[in-house]
């Protein structure tokens, strides 16, 4: 294969392959580390690709790339928590960076990211990588991926060709999104010259508003790529943002991908969409019950399962996962037949100390901060223990393992609690038929979460509950203290 201007006819092209995944609550007080990358991914050179190859993950997608030759440079990620300290992210980049610069001849770069990273010193993490990545390879295309809930700002845009995020929440897609881009690059390794248009309103809006098959999301995309298609675009995203990181880039983001000489065609795509998005702001107001009312309402329901979203405690948005308004609520009520998970590492190691079948009497959750509720008593009974690892079959990430540490299951008079030693997002359905729980057979299933639950319990619910929980998420993401303001960013094309 010939690329433009690299050499002879037999000169295969050679694409690096960097990953940097992390959303960032900025108001957790849970700091991220090596620590945190190690048990989730962190993986160099060829280690990087069977990792991900047969997974339904973005790289998976990258896996599939055809006509040029991968390269895997190095690939972090870590559950959402707090701003990543100095010494990681440092460590981080100096592995990519000492990676990229050892691989030899580069002509193009596929890029993991959320979009949506802080860290110590590191505003926007997203635009110095892909700055690291630009200054390495020249020239060539970069194309990157991004999460729905990117935080984008104009140096990421101006320093990739090319960014594609997720189109759908919960993330089911981020497998074929890796796969688009992989072809994608791969045009642009055969003479296609494409740039990315990126426009922001400074919108903080709560992640439940945002589920790509409900409105106003639904037909704001649909209506967005109507506008794209007739003026010749080649993509257009929407991307909710993530509301609970405090820094400026934060908001609503349309991003469209065009044909050089399109430049003009993509700024009006990407300025009537903001418009658009603009007029329909009203429609993302989100109204939820407080945990009493919340915990009586699922009591009532005859639609079961019922899954009550702990949102204020939402571990894919960064807290911590031992919030304990729900459980206070469900034991007060007396409810049975529920389950509720919690991250506690001390009560986890404990259970599995005493073991399956001994009684424990302990203080659980609220321990990481004030934020999320005081612990509560539990008495009970251990009735299973779990190393806490399994492999997903479900949509979010396919065929990846996962562990969420030591586990114990209590019984609590009719309260299943599910103890964690880490706190795991509730993505999978594994999480719970892992140790031995049906979630179909429940009465009350809570989800520490938003939207994403849905890629693990969607298909059970009978009704669904959303609570005004108290914690560093909370549905209205302006009564956080903000020390930098949301910028508007005009349309632009770098």
């Amino acid at each position: 294969m010939l690329g433009p201007g690299r050499g002879t006819p037999d000169m295969t092209d050679r694409v690096a392959i960097v990953g940097l995944w992390h959303e960032t609550n900025t108001y957790s007080t849970r700091v991220t580390t090596m620590a945190d990358f190690t048990a989730m991914e962190f993986a160099v050179g060829e280690s990087l690709i069977s990792a991900n190859i047969g997974t339904g993950s973005v790289i998976g997608g990258f896996c599939t790339a055809a006509g040029y030759d991968l390269v895997p440079i190095a690939s972090a990620a870590a559950w959402p928590s707090g701003p990543t300290d100095a010494h990681s992210i440092t460590t981080l980049l100096n592995t990519i960076e000492s990676g990229l610069r050892a691989a030899g001849r580069l002509d193009g770069a596929l890029v993991n990211l959320h979009g949506a990273m802080v860290a110590e010193g590191f505003p926007d993490v997203e635009a110095s990588l892909l700055g690291i990545v630009r200054r390495t390879i020249g020239d060539g295309p970069v194309v990157a991926v991004l999460d729905l809930h990117a935080n984008t700002s104009l140096e990421s845009a101006t320093a990739a060709d090319v960014l594609i995020s997720y189109d759908t929440y919960p993330h089911v897609d981020m497998f074929e999104r890796g796969c688009e881009a992989a072809v994608t690059i791969g045009e642009m390794l055969g003479g296609r010259r494409l740039r990315t248009a990126i426009g922001r309103r400074p919108l903080l809006l709560c992640p439940l508003s945002m589920g790509s098959d409900d409105e106003p999301m639904r037909s704001l995309v649909a209506r967005g790529r109507e506008r794209a298609d007739a003026a010749g675009i080649s993509r257009i995203s929407i991307t909710g943002g993530f509301p609970y990181s405090d820094v400026t880039r934060a908001g609503v983001t349309v991003t469209a991908v065009y044909d050089e000489g399109l430049a003009g065609a993509a700024r009006r795509v990407v300025a009537l969409t903001l418009d658009d998005i603009e007029a329909h702001r009203s429609a993302f107001r989100v109204d939820c019950d407080p945990p009493d009312a919340a915990v009586r309402r699922a009591l009532q329901s005859r639609n079961l399962p019922v899954v009550l979203v702990d949102v204020g405690d939402n571990i894919g948005g960064g807290t911590a996962g031992d919030g304990t308004a729900l459980l206070r609520e469900l034991i007060a009520q007396c409810a049975d037949q529920t389950v509720v998970t919690i991250a506690d590492r001390d009560v986890a190691v404990h259970a599995h100390q005493l073991g399956v079948g001994a009684n424990i009497d302990v203080d659980v959750g609220g321990k990481t901060d004030t934020l999320h509720g005081a612990s509560v008593r539990i008495s009970g009974r251990i009735i299973r223990l779990s190393d806490g690892c399994y492999r997903t079959k479900g949509s979010w990430m396919t065929g990846r393992e996962f562990s969420m540490g030591r586990t114990a299951v209590i019984e609590v008079g009719g309260v299943l609690v599910v103890v964690t030693e880490t706190p795991t997002p509730p993505f999978h359905g594994e999480q719970l038929s892992s140790v031995g729980i049906d979630a179909a057979a429940c009465r009350i299933i809570t989800a520490k979460g938003a939207i994403a639950w849905k890629a693990a319990f969607g298909d059970v619910a009978g009704e669904v509950i959303h609570v005004d929980s108290p914690g560093v998420c909370p549905i209205d993401p302006w009564v956080l203290p903000r020390h930098h303001t949301p910028q508007s960013l005009e349309p632009s094309t770098p």
